[in-house]
């Protein structure tokens, strides 16, 4: 009896798709497993610098991507005094990684406790290396001291830093207390500026509300009160005692 043989015919399209597809898989794994850093983007940064941030990532030698992880990272940077918060994104076939850094605030000297205090509230020492801020130079009780903090971070970094001192000033007239959260601001164009943590807004008006009233006041310097309760009540007098109203 004679055996019937079958020849097997070979599908050539679909062994090359399929050596194709293996290859590619191979490739992208590969890639995966061994592409290193190329590129770090870092944005929103104003006062850290890029090698900073580098630094406290451990990333400085272009390591592999596949051995950085994004939350180790993040809480590497998160380390430094000046972020407040961090989000690390990689692009492995790219070999990016970006980095966008919110950074705390450094708003003023407080002289109490010789260290500088952030916008995120956390208080650090003083190595001469954030100038032009103000100084407070005497003691707020410490809720008053975060609800000012909170106030103050909200206003234009140009405001402040045209502040020299801040001074715990609560406004007391025969032994009762008219606000207790009032504060007097020296400026460094000396005029002084009285202000509450509920008006604090208005400090970003302080440059259009002086000029305004400059002509009037013939430039003389004097003190603002912007501590009213009536928003629309602004005076300044100057210190030879001439009213000038808003």
């Amino acid at each position: 009896m004679q055996k019937t043989v079958k020849k097997v015919r070979v599908n050539f399209k679909a062994l090359i798709v399929l050596l194709l597809i293996v290859y590619l898989i191979g490739t992208l794994l590969y890639t995966f497993f061994t592409v290193r850093i190329k590129n770090i983007y870092i944005n929103n940064t104003r006062l850290l610098t890029d090698n900073e941030i580098i630094e406290a990532a451990g990333i400085k030698d272009y390591p592999m991507l596949i051995k950085t992880s994004s939350r180790k990272l993040e809480e590497k940077i998160g380390s430094l005094e000046l972020v407040a918060n961090v989000e690390v994104n990689k692009d492995i076939f790219r070999g990016k990684i970006t980095i966008d850094v919110e950074e705390a605030i450094p708003l003023f000297y407080n002289r109490n406790t010789n260290k500088i205090m952030l916008s995120n509230g956390k208080e650090v020492l003083n190595n001469n290396k954030y100038m032009g801020i103000p100084t407070l130079i005497n003691y707020v009780p410490n809720d008053l001291l975060e609800e000012f903090r909170d106030t103050f971070k909200k206003i234009n970094p140009d405001i402040i830093g045209m502040i020299n001192e801040i001074e715990y000033d609560p406004d007391i007239i025969e032994d009762i207390v008219i606000d207790n959260k009032r504060f007097k601001l020296r400026m460094n164009d000396g005029n002084m500026v009285y202000i509450n943590t509920l008006n604090m807004k208005r400090l970003d008006n302080y440059i259009k509300i002086y000029a305004k009233i400059a002509s009037d006041a013939q430039n003389k310097k004097g003190t603002l009160y912007l501590d009213s309760y009536l928003t629309e009540n602004n005076l300044f007098i100057t210190f030879d005692n001439k009213s000038v109203g808003i």
